[in-house]
């Protein structure tokens, strides 16, 4: 049995072929852990971005899911950790530095019943 293939190119161009030539773009937040508090306190994202908590509080940090669900390794003085965003990973968190600090991880509206 003969078989015609046909070149996606043009009917791309058409718009009649779905085509993604690369995945989309995941965005990169930062949260400063600082000595009083988190920078920015509250960050909204979607799943698959990062977080990179940078630690210059002065001290070793641990963050900890305010229910659990997740905590971070202690980080020393002037470490990072980048962590990809998992939907169990929405809500608030806290952490000890001079003094119990607390923030907020958000994700957007159409991905918390997803």
């Amino acid at each position: 049995m003969f078989r015609k293939f046909v070149s996606l190119v043009p009917l791309l161009f058409l718009g009649w072929v779905p085509f993604s030539a690369s995945p989309a773009l995941a965005d990169e937040h930062v949260v400063i852990i600082l000595g009083s508090a988190y920078f920015p306190e509250k960050t909204t994202l979607e799943q698959g971005d990062t977080v990179r908590f940078v630690n210059v509080s002065g001290e070793d940090h641990i963050v900890v899911h305010k229910e659990g669900l997740w905590a971070t390794h202690k980080m020393a003085e002037g470490e990072e950790l980048l962590v990809t965003v998992e939907a169990n990973m929405a809500g608030a968190f806290f952490g000890h530095a001079k003094k119990r600090i607390e923030g907020r991880l958000d994700l957007l509206d159409d991905q918390l019943t997803n």
